[in-house]
């Protein structure tokens, strides 16, 4: 992609799962993965897809780049990172921290930190780590602690990721206005977006750009506020094919020999459900609806709130 300046724009979906993602939320009874896809399938789908720079964010694990490590070798085109899951008691809200450029020892690092979201910010702080705040509203639910909340991620973080290739517009919308009340210099606030893929089918499509010529380049300018985000926003029908995709994957694991993704007796009990459970078929959509429906709502009655406080401030 060129501008109108004929600089060539450097590229990076910053947002993608591998099989190495943990358990799905969704349809927890099926005991299925929260990605089926090969790291080596995500890297390679996405440099097909225009990325110039590659990473893999898995929630709690760099298993998924340190296995596309081993296959490839070095890559001067990746770099290792994970999506952080980190519980802030004082909100009783888990949010998610995008790492980047990251080593074992700092993973490691993480996982003892992570219990207590204020701790870990301020470790990454002091490894001066490029550090996200991802999805700002993703499943908060605490109205009453909705200032106090917008508050202190606005301390915390520098970084946000204002797209979200899994989020609906006005999710984008709402943080991009928060972003010009909080930041002291808006320019500043560094903006990244991301696929949020958690199957191949949407990898690249919602990425992180520069005029960056390498990769430190780029994370350079991710940290100076000199990006900008491209791509698509989600819907329900989105979503939907989302989750299809993820339990189509997880038919295969289930059924074929030589898996061994199930203990016994989970296999069969599971086999049991996908043979004589009828939701299948639509479950995922309405699951989708559902979802689209409640985040819209959520998003708009924040919006309202955040609004009616700037106009009448305590």
């Amino acid at each position: 992609m060129e501008t109108e300046q004929g600089r060539k724009l450097y590229k990076a979906d910053l947002h993608m799962h591998s099989r190495h993602s943990g358990m799905a939320k969704h349809l927890k009874f099926l005991r299925c993965r929260d990605c089926y896809s090969k790291p080596i399938d995500v890297y390679r789908t996405a440099k097909r897809r225009g990325m110039d720079l590659v990473t893999i964010t898995d929630h709690d694990s760099i298993d998924g780049c340190l296995e596309l490590l081993d296959q490839m070798g070095p890559l001067d085109d990746f770099v290792i990172a994970e999506e952080v899951s980190t519980w802030f008691p004082e909100f009783r809200h888990a949010i998610h921290i995008g790492v980047y450029d990251i080593t074992e020892e700092h993973h490691r690092e993480f996982q003892k930190l992570r219990k207590n979201g204020n701790e870990l910010v301020a470790y990454l702080k002091q490894q001066k780590l490029l550090y996200v705040l991802n999805h700002f509203f993703h499943d908060f639910a605490r109205t009453e602690y909705l200032r106090d909340y917008i508050r202190q991620m606005a301390t915390l973080f520098r970084i946000f990721e204002v797209r979200n290739g899994s989020q609906q517009r006005e999710h984008s919308e709402f943080i991009q206005v928060l972003l010009k009340r909080f930041c002291d210099n808006p320019q500043g606030c560094g903006r990244v977006a991301g696929s949020d893929a958690h199957t191949l089918r949407r990898i690249g499509r919602t990425y992180t750009a520069s005029y960056a010529t390498n990769r430190e380049e780029f994370l350079r300018d991710i940290r100076e506020g000199r990006t900008q985000v491209f791509g698509a926003h989600s819907n329900h029908i989105s979503l939907a094919a989302d989750i299809y995709g993820v339990v189509l994957r997880y038919y295969p694991a289930l059924y074929l020999p030589n898996r061994d993704e199930f203990p016994l007796m989970i296999r069969l009990k599971n086999m049991f459900l996908t043979l004589f459970t009828p939701p299948f078929l639509i479950t995922p959509y309405v699951i989708a609806v559902r979802h689209s429906h409640i985040e819209r709502s959520r998003i708009s009655r924040y919006s309202a709130l955040f609004q009616a406080e700037a106009e009448n401030p305590a």
